[in-house]
């Protein structure tokens, strides 16, 4: 394994450091690989891909290319990419993490190679929290850093955040992203992680920020940590410390100032359009059920057919406290029976009318199954409106619909 002696041999110090950490559960690792393996991997590292390297709010080019396809860059990589996924590997992160059963993704999303040139930052963020397509659970980033002699005064180093939303009380940890240095954290809700905009000397801009990226997941996670499925969230940084009562703009602080405000109003727009998105599919959703609902027929017997569609009928069975349907005879109707089913509960004795074509009859049952009869004063061959009343409805079943009783048959007799 090209995971270096050192970090095996003192797994168990790296754990307690990982659970103890704060602001949230981390590791900072110098010598993660072997430096021989290390030396492959930044001498292999990908010349910067414009096409790897598109803005998701201001598209075109920006100065962060990201390579998912790292089995294709070297074999140096390939050995990589089958490390990430062996048993040896995920046994020790997660001896160190103290997650158990992590999984490598195989396609790398949003993994790989990350390259950012001069002028790049990442604001503060908590990733996405789901894969969908594998149904698996985001637990924990791996990052090794791959930048020689790099200096803290040229930013980029990899800051995590106790609550960036409120910057008056944010408590910030900075790593600087040094040569074979791992930094290793949870995923979470709060797990909030950045780099400030990095600012390299003209005669050092030949340089740039690289890391390899690993995500690890797992198919269960604790109830406690789990959120509705969601994106990358982002936190606008705030305006920097030098802008105070008093002092006075120059032309780059306009230009500092207007930049952050479009890149927040974009942000903004961006969630805008989010959300009209939502709004179209629910609607689209929406109208896919109330015209499933509509298709539910009743559970007829005998000799007849629906006409039209139901009211307060479900799929699977259940009917709301008022149901509705027309059923069109071939000969005449003498009397209609219904059958059903509804749970017995304390102090919730149900009452059933059945209505047909203005006449009714109520029923009170007794027990759980029951059949309510109504005979016709006159036989009739026009369509029949049926309507089945019963209150009062369920309570305790933890479901959002209103329900009452379960239809199992509708007979009608000529």
């Amino acid at each position: 394994m090209q995971v270096s002696k050192s970090v095996i041999e003192k797994s168990r110090e790296h754990a307690d450091t990982f659970r103890s950490a704060r602001p949230f559960k981390h590791a900072v690792i110098d010598h993660f690989f072997e430096g021989p393996f290390a030396e492959r991997l930044l001498a292999d590292f990908p010349v910067f891909n414009p096409e790897l390297a598109k803005n998701e709010i201001y598209g075109g080019v920006w100065g962060k290319a990201v390579n998912t396809e790292i089995r294709r860059i070297s074999p140096a990589y390939e050995e990589m990419y089958e490390l990430m996924g062996s048993p040896q590997f995920l046994d020790l992160i997660g001896e160190i993490s103290g997650i158990p059963g992590l999984l490598p993704d195989p396609k790398l999303y949003g993994g790989g190679t990350h390259e950012n040139l001069h002028g790049q930052d990442l604001d503060p963020h908590v990733d996405f929290n789901y894969d969908e397509a594998q149904r698996l659970h985001r637990r924990l980033n791996l990052i090794v850093y791959l930048n020689k002699d790099w200096k803290s005064e040229w930013g980029g180093s990899l800051e995590i955040h106790s609550n960036p939303r409120k910057p008056a009380e944010n408590q910030i940890r900075s790593f600087e992203p040094l040569f074979n240095r791992a930094v290793m954290f949870e995923t979470n809700e709060h797990s909030w992680h950045g780099f400030p905009k990095i600012e390299l000397p003209e005669a050092e801009r030949h340089r740039s920020r690289k890391s390899i990226s690993i995500y690890l997941y797992t198919r269960e996670r604790p109830a406690e940590e789990i959120a509705p499925p969601h994106g990358t969230f982002y936190v606008n940084r705030p305006l920097d410390a030098r802008f105070r009562d008093g002092y006075t703009l120059t032309g780059p602080d306009q230009k500092d100032l207007l930049f952050q405000i479009d890149r927040r109003d974009k942000w903004i727009e961006k969630y805008q359009r989010m959300e009209l998105d939502l709004a179209r599919e629910l609607r689209h959703k929406n109208a896919y059920i109330v015209d499933l609902l509509a298709r539910v027929r009743a559970p007829l017997t005998g000799f007849a057919l629906q006409e039209g569609p139901s009211q307060g009928l479900y799929a699977d069975g259940w009917a709301a406290c008022h149901v509705r349907f027309t059923v069109r005879p071939p000969t005449s109707v003498t009397s209609v029976t219904i059958r059903g089913w509804r749970p017995a509960q304390a102090g919730n004795a149900p009452e059933i009318t059945l209505a047909v074509d203005g006449k009714s009859v109520t029923a009170k049952p007794d027990a759980e199954s029951f059949e309510v009869h109504l005979a016709l004063d006159q036989p009739t061959t026009l369509p029949c409106a049926i309507a089945i009343d019963c209150e009062p409805r369920l309570v305790g079943y933890n479901d959002d619909r209103e329900l009452a009783f379960i239809l199992t048959e509708v007979r009608i007799d000529c």
